[in-house]
């Protein structure tokens, strides 16, 4: 499974770059034949921006034959990035977040918790949470030549707010995640290979992954990988001997291809896919593949499609099930809303 994704990120990458490579404008192309090498960038000091953008979509129905559930969902998101270029030295940061909200069905709803869904026991039917991420990465840099750069970088992943079972939507059971439980990210050392200023490629061969699961009864359970506590039932009674684990740690290779461009007018494509290969459990590939796809209607109207694949050898999808259950974890939205960007061109 990991080897096909991988086989169709590398292959949609090479598409999409040779693609834009094509499109270009004809400006572009009088400076690219000057040259086949990339010109020094000169110093530019501190580059600043990002853009802001929210989508809300509302569907009703009214005597509808053919059937249908009311729907409204709401979703803001934000990316930020600040760039600085001195000499040989290179530092880039980019945060990207985003969270959503959803209500199927009508604004009151039949108490479910009712016995016989009594009509006259009505209550507010609340929005559940669709969409919350906070995703972070740095990269400091060294110039070697026009094209590669000596690298450390650092990254974290995780979500803002406690998430729950889907169909627990009074939140009534305990939370499956929340803030930094789970939190996953790296800090490696490599080479940065740049060949255009919309395209990278950085490898490491020293690559720390880190897993933090820093809610003490997710890390009990064992959620996310990390060691679960562990128990003395003699007595009958289960008696925690030995608290889980908040922090899992594993030692290998890592890649990390990056390509952000306008492929077409009004239409610009973020794509960022990320392997990591545990030394200890050679094959085993972690896979995170994000891409966004906005195309601009007008100056503040975008229609956004996302979409996110993630792999992880060491999660369990389905808790529920006997055993480890590995599974490819999937996530899109499309939308259309207002959008503005703000600062330095990228």
């Amino acid at each position: 499974m990991t080897n096909q994704i991988i086989k169709a990120a590398l292959a949609l990458l090479f598409f999409v770059h040779s693609f834009s490579v094509s499109a270009q404008d004809d400006d572009v192309k009088k400076k690219a034949s000057e040259a086949n090498v990339i010109k020094e960038v000169a110093d530019t000091g501190w580059k600043k921006g990002g853009f802001f953008n929210t989508n809300i979509s509302n569907t009703t129905f009214s005597n509808w034959a053919q059937g249908g559930t009311n729907n409204v969902a709401f979703i803001a998101s934000t990316s930020l990035f600040a760039i600085y270029h001195k000499g040989v030295a290179t530092w880039e940061s980019y945060l990207d977040a985003a969270y959503g909200i959803v209500r199927n069905g009508k604004s009151r709803m039949d108490d479910p918790r009712t016995p016989g869904n009594v009509s006259d026991r009505e209550i507010k039917n609340p929005f559940i949470k669709n969409e919350d991420k906070l995703v972070f990465l740095t990269k400091y840099g060294r110039k070697i030549n026009d094209r590669f750069n000596y690298s450390a970088l650092a990254s974290l992943n995780t979500q803002l707010f406690p998430g729950y079972e889907a169909e627990d939507i009074f939140r009534e059971k305990p939370i499956i995640s929340n803030l930094m439980a789970q939190g996953f990210g790296y800090v490696s050392i490599g080479i940065d290979y740049k060949p255009t200023s919309y395209f990278s490629i950085y490898a490491s061969p020293l690559t720390l992954k880190y897993t933090a699961v820093l809610d003490q009864r997710l890390a009990d359970a064992g959620a996310y990988g990390v060691s679960g506590a562990e128990y003395d039932t003699t007595s009958g009674t289960a008696v925690r001997t030995k608290k889980g684990s908040q922090l899992r740690l594993e030692l290998g290779c890592y890649l990390n291809l990056n390509f952000k461009k306008d492929i077409a007018k009004n239409i610009n494509l973020q794509s960022r896919l990320e392997l990591f290969n545990n030394y200890k459990t050679m094959g085993n590939i972690d896979v995170n593949w994000q891409n966004t796809l906005n195309m601009k209607v007008n100056k503040f109207v975008t229609v956004s499609l996302i979409h996110q694949m993630l792999y992880d050898d060491d999660i369990d999808t389905n808790p529920v099930e006997e055993g480890i259950q590995r599974r490819l974890q999937m996530k899109s939205f499309f939308g259309v809303g207002f959008s503005a960007k703000f600062g330095d061109k990228l």
